[in-house]
């Protein structure tokens, strides 16, 4: 599990992101699963190791989740900059409470719900039914 600046073109963070969750689904694939990546969610928390990505000005903070072979990745708006955050499927738990939560190897993002998850709930569904189908022998 990793944190990467993707502002910046990084062919060393791009070659550990694919190791990590796989490489892009190609245009075939992605039309196939019916998309791969979410609507924009607006964030609500992030876990004690995350707390750096907060806004540090008011405003509303936004990220999605981009779906690859081996996991996922949930993108991060930090002002100019884009993070991406790595969870392969075997570290990754999904909450649905008050907010919608994701959970990797012990931190956290929570998105508000009231906005995005009409909009994203299908996806969530495929999210959780690809974890679910994952075999990490392949």
């Amino acid at each position: 599990m990793g944190l990467y600046n993707l502002s910046y073109k990084n062919d060393e963070a791009d070659e550990l992101i694919n190791t990590e969750v796989g490489r892009s689904y190609t245009l075939f694939k992605k039309l196939r699963l019916g998309g791969v990546g979410s609507r924009r969610m607006i964030v609500e928390d992030f876990s004690e190791n995350l707390n750096h990505l907060k806004l540090q000005v008011s405003g509303l903070q936004y990220g999605s989740i981009e779906i690859r072979p081996k996991g996922i990745l949930v993108h991060i708006n930090l002002g100019l900059d884009t993070y991406a955050w790595t969870i392969p499927f075997f570290r990754l738990s999904v909450f649905n409470g008050d907010f919608f939560t994701i959970h990797g190897n012990g931190d956290y993002i929570q998105f508000n719900k009231e906005k995005s998850w009409k909009e994203n709930h299908t996806f969530l569904q495929k999210i959780i039914h690809l974890k679910s189908e994952f075999n990490p022998m392949k």
